[in-house]
Protein backbone atom coordinates (compact mmCIF):
# COMPACT_ATOMS: atom_id res chain seq x y z
CA UNK A 1 0.00 0.00 0.00
CA UNK A 2 2.86 2.30 0.90
CA UNK A 3 4.51 1.74 -2.51
CA UNK A 4 1.23 2.56 -4.26
CA UNK A 5 1.08 5.85 -2.39
CA UNK A 6 4.62 6.70 -3.41
CA UNK A 7 3.82 5.90 -7.06
CA UNK A 8 0.73 8.14 -6.88
CA UNK A 9 2.80 11.01 -5.50
CA UNK A 10 5.42 10.53 -8.24
CA UNK A 11 2.73 10.53 -10.94
CA UNK A 12 1.19 13.73 -9.54
CA UNK A 13 4.60 15.43 -9.37
CA UNK A 14 5.46 14.40 -12.94
CA UNK A 15 2.06 15.59 -14.14
CA UNK A 16 2.61 18.93 -12.43
CA UNK A 17 6.05 19.28 -14.00
CA UNK A 18 4.58 18.45 -17.42
CA UNK A 19 1.84 21.07 -17.05
CA UNK A 20 4.36 23.66 -15.88
CA UNK A 21 6.66 22.83 -18.81
CA UNK A 22 3.80 23.03 -21.32
CA UNK A 23 2.60 26.35 -19.88
CA UNK A 24 6.13 27.76 -19.95
CA UNK A 25 6.61 26.49 -23.51
CA UNK A 26 3.36 28.12 -24.64
CA UNK A 27 4.37 31.39 -23.01
CA UNK A 28 7.69 31.25 -24.85
CA UNK A 29 5.82 30.90 -28.15
CA UNK A 30 3.99 34.19 -27.62
CA UNK A 31 5.31 37.26 -29.38
CA UNK A 32 6.94 39.70 -26.98
CA UNK A 33 8.49 42.27 -29.34
CA UNK A 34 7.26 45.71 -30.42
CA UNK A 35 3.86 46.21 -32.07
CA UNK A 36 4.18 46.89 -35.80
CA UNK A 37 1.69 48.82 -37.93
CA UNK A 38 0.51 46.98 -41.05
CA UNK A 39 -2.19 47.90 -43.57
CA UNK A 40 -4.24 45.48 -45.63
CA UNK A 41 -6.67 46.21 -48.47
CA UNK A 42 -9.78 44.06 -48.76
CA UNK A 43 -13.01 43.87 -50.74
CA UNK A 44 -15.28 45.95 -48.50
CA UNK A 45 -18.60 44.15 -49.08
CA UNK A 46 -17.38 40.57 -49.50
CA UNK A 47 -17.34 37.62 -47.10
CA UNK A 48 -14.11 36.36 -48.65
CA UNK A 49 -11.75 38.25 -46.28
CA UNK A 50 -13.66 36.99 -43.22
CA UNK A 51 -10.53 35.56 -41.58
CA UNK A 52 -8.99 39.05 -41.64
CA UNK A 53 -12.04 40.54 -39.91
CA UNK A 54 -12.12 37.79 -37.29
CA UNK A 55 -8.38 38.02 -36.58
CA UNK A 56 -8.85 41.77 -36.03
CA UNK A 57 -12.01 41.46 -33.92
CA UNK A 58 -10.69 38.67 -31.68
CA UNK A 59 -7.34 40.37 -31.10
CA UNK A 60 -5.26 37.72 -32.85
CA UNK A 61 -3.26 40.28 -34.81
CA UNK A 62 -2.42 42.16 -31.62
CA UNK A 63 -1.39 38.90 -29.93
CA UNK A 64 1.20 38.60 -32.70
CA UNK A 65 2.40 42.18 -32.29
CA UNK A 66 0.48 43.58 -35.26
CA UNK A 67 -1.61 46.75 -35.33
CA UNK A 68 -3.58 45.85 -38.45
CA UNK A 69 -5.35 48.63 -40.35
CA UNK A 70 -8.06 47.30 -42.68
CA UNK A 71 -8.90 49.42 -45.73
CA UNK A 72 -11.94 48.62 -47.84
CA UNK A 73 -12.08 48.74 -51.66
CA UNK A 74 -14.90 48.00 -54.14
CA UNK A 75 -13.21 44.73 -55.23
CA UNK A 76 -10.15 42.63 -54.49
CA UNK A 77 -8.87 43.76 -57.89
CA UNK A 78 -8.88 47.37 -56.65
CA UNK A 79 -7.23 46.30 -53.39
CA UNK A 80 -4.42 44.68 -55.40
CA UNK A 81 -4.01 47.87 -57.45
CA UNK A 82 -3.69 49.80 -54.18
CA UNK A 83 -1.04 47.35 -52.97
CA UNK A 84 0.98 47.70 -56.17
CA UNK A 85 0.77 51.50 -55.84
CA UNK A 86 2.05 51.31 -52.25
CA UNK A 87 -1.19 52.58 -50.68
CA UNK A 88 -1.36 49.47 -48.46
CA UNK A 89 1.21 46.86 -47.43
CA UNK A 90 -0.78 43.88 -48.65
CA UNK A 91 -4.22 42.81 -49.81
CA UNK A 92 -6.67 39.97 -50.13
CA UNK A 93 -7.55 39.18 -53.73
CA UNK A 94 -8.96 36.39 -55.87
CA UNK A 95 -6.82 34.43 -58.33
CA UNK A 96 -7.90 36.21 -61.52
CA UNK A 97 -6.33 39.63 -60.76
CA UNK A 98 -3.14 37.80 -59.78
CA UNK A 99 -3.02 36.27 -63.25
CA UNK A 100 -3.93 39.43 -65.15
CA UNK A 101 -1.20 41.41 -63.39
CA UNK A 102 1.37 38.63 -63.86
CA UNK A 103 1.40 39.45 -67.58
CA UNK A 104 2.39 43.04 -66.80
CA UNK A 105 4.79 42.83 -63.85
CA UNK A 106 6.66 40.47 -61.53
CA UNK A 107 7.12 42.57 -58.40
CA UNK A 108 4.39 40.96 -56.29
CA UNK A 109 3.89 37.58 -54.62
CA UNK A 110 1.16 35.44 -53.06
CA UNK A 111 2.10 34.26 -49.57
CA UNK A 112 -1.09 32.46 -48.59
CA UNK A 113 -4.62 31.46 -49.57
CA UNK A 114 -7.33 32.14 -46.99
CA UNK A 115 -10.37 30.67 -48.72
CA UNK A 116 -11.45 28.21 -51.40
CA UNK A 117 -14.96 28.21 -52.82
CA UNK A 118 -16.95 26.76 -55.71
CA UNK A 119 -20.27 28.53 -55.02
CA UNK A 120 -19.36 32.15 -54.37
CA UNK A 121 -19.87 33.39 -57.94
CA UNK A 122 -23.18 32.89 -59.74
CA UNK A 123 -25.32 33.99 -62.67
CA UNK A 124 -28.60 35.74 -61.84
CA UNK A 125 -31.04 36.53 -64.66
CA UNK A 126 -34.44 38.20 -65.08
CA UNK A 127 -37.30 35.83 -65.87
CA UNK A 128 -39.22 38.56 -67.69
CA UNK A 129 -36.46 38.57 -70.33
CA UNK A 130 -37.39 34.95 -71.12
CA UNK A 131 -34.30 33.50 -69.44
CA UNK A 132 -34.57 30.14 -67.70
CA UNK A 133 -31.56 28.24 -69.11
CA UNK A 134 -27.97 29.24 -69.99
CA UNK A 135 -28.83 29.08 -73.71
CA UNK A 136 -31.46 31.80 -73.21
CA UNK A 137 -28.62 34.29 -72.58
CA UNK A 138 -27.84 34.42 -76.32
CA UNK A 139 -28.44 37.95 -77.60
CA UNK A 140 -28.89 39.37 -74.10
CA UNK A 141 -27.11 42.18 -72.24
CA UNK A 142 -24.97 40.68 -69.48
CA UNK A 143 -22.96 42.48 -66.78
CA UNK A 144 -19.83 41.41 -64.94
CA UNK A 145 -16.65 43.01 -63.58
CA UNK A 146 -13.97 42.64 -66.24
CA UNK A 147 -10.64 41.23 -65.07
CA UNK A 148 -12.04 39.60 -61.94
CA UNK A 149 -12.95 36.09 -60.86
CA UNK A 150 -16.54 36.82 -61.93
CA UNK A 151 -15.32 37.49 -65.47
CA UNK A 152 -13.42 34.20 -65.61
CA UNK A 153 -16.35 32.35 -64.07
CA UNK A 154 -18.59 33.77 -66.80
CA UNK A 155 -16.18 32.56 -69.50
CA UNK A 156 -16.03 29.10 -67.90
CA UNK A 157 -19.83 29.07 -67.58
CA UNK A 158 -20.22 29.85 -71.28
CA UNK A 159 -17.75 27.16 -72.38
CA UNK A 160 -19.36 24.61 -70.05
CA UNK A 161 -22.77 25.34 -71.62
CA UNK A 162 -21.59 25.36 -75.24
CA UNK A 163 -21.84 29.13 -75.61
CA UNK A 164 -19.47 31.89 -76.73
CA UNK A 165 -18.88 35.25 -75.06
CA UNK A 166 -19.57 36.85 -78.42
CA UNK A 167 -23.15 35.58 -78.12
CA UNK A 168 -23.91 38.34 -75.58
CA UNK A 169 -23.36 42.06 -75.03
CA UNK A 170 -21.03 42.42 -72.04
CA UNK A 171 -21.26 45.44 -69.74
CA UNK A 172 -18.41 46.15 -67.29
CA UNK A 173 -19.83 47.17 -63.88
CA UNK A 174 -18.69 46.89 -60.28
CA UNK A 175 -20.76 44.54 -58.07
CA UNK A 176 -22.88 47.25 -56.44
CA UNK A 177 -23.71 48.77 -59.83
CA UNK A 178 -24.71 45.33 -61.10
CA UNK A 179 -27.33 44.88 -58.39
CA UNK A 180 -28.96 48.18 -59.34
CA UNK A 181 -28.66 47.47 -63.07
CA UNK A 182 -30.46 44.13 -63.00
CA UNK A 183 -33.14 45.30 -60.57
CA UNK A 184 -33.93 48.31 -62.79
CA UNK A 185 -33.83 46.16 -65.91
CA UNK A 186 -30.83 47.87 -67.49
CA UNK A 187 -29.22 44.44 -67.99
CA UNK A 188 -30.75 41.01 -68.47
CA UNK A 189 -28.33 38.99 -66.32
CA UNK A 190 -25.33 39.46 -64.05
CA UNK A 191 -22.28 37.37 -63.20
CA UNK A 192 -20.95 38.37 -59.79
CA UNK A 193 -20.29 37.11 -56.28
CA UNK A 194 -22.11 37.00 -52.97
CA UNK A 195 -23.61 38.80 -51.15
CA UNK A 196 -24.44 40.88 -54.24
CA UNK A 197 -26.33 37.99 -55.83
CA UNK A 198 -28.35 37.62 -52.62
CA UNK A 199 -29.29 41.32 -52.58
CA UNK A 200 -30.27 41.37 -56.25
CA UNK A 201 -32.25 38.13 -56.01
CA UNK A 202 -34.12 39.43 -52.98
CA UNK A 203 -35.04 42.68 -54.77
CA UNK A 204 -36.15 40.84 -57.92
CA UNK A 205 -38.35 38.44 -55.97
CA UNK A 206 -40.10 35.92 -58.22
CA UNK A 207 -38.63 37.64 -61.29
CA UNK A 208 -35.11 36.37 -60.57
CA UNK A 209 -33.60 33.03 -61.55
CA UNK A 210 -30.19 31.60 -60.60
CA UNK A 211 -28.79 29.62 -63.52
CA UNK A 212 -26.88 26.37 -62.76
CA UNK A 213 -23.40 27.41 -61.62
CA UNK A 214 -21.58 24.12 -61.01
CA UNK A 215 -19.06 24.46 -63.83
CA UNK A 216 -15.98 23.03 -62.13
CA UNK A 217 -14.36 26.32 -61.16
CA UNK A 218 -12.81 26.51 -57.68
CA UNK A 219 -12.08 30.12 -56.80
CA UNK A 220 -9.44 31.12 -54.25
CA UNK A 221 -8.89 34.24 -52.17
CA UNK A 222 -5.28 35.08 -51.46
CA UNK A 223 -2.81 37.22 -49.53
CA UNK A 224 -0.57 39.31 -51.79
CA UNK A 225 2.21 41.81 -51.16
CA UNK A 226 5.00 43.39 -53.14
CA UNK A 227 8.30 41.53 -53.24
CA UNK A 228 10.27 44.17 -51.37
CA UNK A 229 7.81 44.09 -48.46
CA UNK A 230 8.02 40.31 -48.30
CA UNK A 231 11.82 40.29 -48.45
CA UNK A 232 12.07 42.84 -45.64
CA UNK A 233 9.35 41.40 -43.37
CA UNK A 234 9.67 37.63 -43.38
CA UNK A 235 9.17 37.24 -39.62
CA UNK A 236 6.21 39.62 -39.72
CA UNK A 237 4.55 37.50 -42.41
CA UNK A 238 4.83 34.45 -40.16
CA UNK A 239 3.03 36.31 -37.38
CA UNK A 240 0.31 37.51 -39.77
CA UNK A 241 -0.26 33.93 -40.89
CA UNK A 242 -0.33 32.72 -37.27
CA UNK A 243 -3.07 35.26 -36.51
CA UNK A 244 -5.10 34.13 -39.52
CA UNK A 245 -4.66 30.46 -38.59
CA UNK A 246 -6.06 31.31 -35.14
CA UNK A 247 -9.02 32.94 -36.91
CA UNK A 248 -9.44 29.82 -39.05
CA UNK A 249 -9.64 27.64 -35.93
CA UNK A 250 -12.10 30.08 -34.36
CA UNK A 251 -14.48 29.85 -37.34
CA UNK A 252 -14.48 26.05 -37.07
CA UNK A 253 -15.43 26.05 -33.40
CA UNK A 254 -17.58 29.19 -33.19
CA UNK A 255 -19.87 29.43 -36.19
CA UNK A 256 -22.54 31.63 -34.61
CA UNK A 257 -20.11 34.19 -33.20
CA UNK A 258 -18.19 34.21 -36.50
CA UNK A 259 -21.41 35.05 -38.34
CA UNK A 260 -22.14 37.80 -35.80
CA UNK A 261 -18.70 39.32 -36.31
CA UNK A 262 -18.92 39.35 -40.12
CA UNK A 263 -22.48 40.71 -40.15
CA UNK A 264 -21.33 43.58 -37.92
CA UNK A 265 -18.15 44.19 -39.94
CA UNK A 266 -20.00 44.25 -43.26
CA UNK A 267 -22.91 46.18 -41.73
CA UNK A 268 -25.40 43.78 -43.26
CA UNK A 269 -28.25 41.59 -42.05
CA UNK A 270 -27.12 38.60 -40.03
CA UNK A 271 -29.64 36.47 -41.93
CA UNK A 272 -27.66 37.01 -45.15
CA UNK A 273 -24.32 35.97 -43.64
CA UNK A 274 -25.90 32.98 -41.90
CA UNK A 275 -27.42 31.75 -45.17
CA UNK A 276 -24.17 32.11 -47.14
CA UNK A 277 -21.66 30.98 -44.49
CA UNK A 278 -21.81 27.26 -45.24
CA UNK A 279 -20.61 27.64 -48.83
CA UNK A 280 -17.14 28.84 -47.79
CA UNK A 281 -14.06 26.89 -46.73
CA UNK A 282 -11.99 29.25 -44.60
CA UNK A 283 -8.54 27.68 -44.56
CA UNK A 284 -5.02 29.10 -44.66
CA UNK A 285 -3.11 27.14 -47.30
CA UNK A 286 -1.03 27.06 -50.45
CA UNK A 287 -2.16 24.12 -52.57
CA UNK A 288 -1.19 22.55 -55.86
CA UNK A 289 -4.78 23.15 -56.99
CA UNK A 290 -4.19 26.90 -56.58
CA UNK A 291 -1.15 26.70 -58.84
CA UNK A 292 -3.14 24.76 -61.44
CA UNK A 293 -5.91 27.38 -61.29
CA UNK A 294 -3.44 30.18 -62.04
CA UNK A 295 -2.03 28.28 -65.01
CA UNK A 296 -5.51 27.53 -66.37
CA UNK A 297 -6.54 31.17 -66.18
CA UNK A 298 -3.30 32.21 -67.85
CA UNK A 299 -4.03 29.88 -70.78
CA UNK A 300 -7.48 31.45 -71.09
CA UNK A 301 -5.95 34.93 -71.13
CA UNK A 302 -3.53 33.99 -73.90
CA UNK A 303 -6.09 32.05 -75.95
CA UNK A 304 -8.54 34.96 -75.88
CA UNK A 305 -5.80 37.48 -76.73
CA UNK A 306 -6.38 39.45 -73.53
CA UNK A 307 -2.60 39.86 -73.35
CA UNK A 308 0.18 40.21 -75.89
CA UNK A 309 2.23 37.68 -73.90
CA UNK A 310 2.29 34.25 -75.53
CA UNK A 311 3.86 32.12 -72.76
CA UNK A 312 2.42 31.20 -69.38
CA UNK A 313 4.44 32.74 -66.53
CA UNK A 314 6.11 30.39 -64.07
CA UNK A 315 3.75 30.91 -61.14
CA UNK A 316 6.15 29.30 -58.69
CA UNK A 317 7.99 32.62 -59.04
CA UNK A 318 4.85 34.39 -57.80
CA UNK A 319 4.38 32.30 -54.66
CA UNK A 320 6.27 32.65 -51.37
CA UNK A 321 5.68 29.54 -49.25
CA UNK A 322 8.49 29.84 -46.69
CA UNK A 323 6.45 31.75 -44.09
CA UNK A 324 3.47 29.37 -44.14
CA UNK A 325 5.76 26.35 -44.28
CA UNK A 326 7.45 27.61 -41.11
CA UNK A 327 4.23 28.07 -39.09
CA UNK A 328 2.05 25.28 -40.53
CA UNK A 329 3.99 22.99 -42.89
CA UNK A 330 1.03 20.69 -43.56
CA UNK A 331 -0.85 23.64 -45.10
CA UNK A 332 1.63 23.85 -48.00
CA UNK A 333 0.79 21.38 -50.75
CA UNK A 334 2.57 23.04 -53.64
CA UNK A 335 5.21 20.80 -55.21
CA UNK A 336 8.47 22.73 -55.05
Amino acid sequence: MKSKGIITVIVIVLLGISILYFTTWKQSQKYSGPVEKVSIGISATSLLPSLVHIAKEKGYFLEEGIDMEIKGYPTGKKALEATLKGEVDMCTVADMPVVSNSFKRNDFTVFGTILQDAEHTKCLARKDRNISTPQDLIGKKVATTIGTTAHYFMATFFIFNGLDLEDVEIVDLNPTEMVEAIVKGNVDAIFTWEPNIYHAEKDLGDNGVILPSDVGYLATFNLVSKNDFIENNQQLLKRILKALIKAEEFTKDNREESVDIIAARLKTDREIIDKLWGMYEFRVSLTQAFLITLEGEARWFIKNKLTSVTEIPNYLDYIYWDALEAVKPEAVGIIH
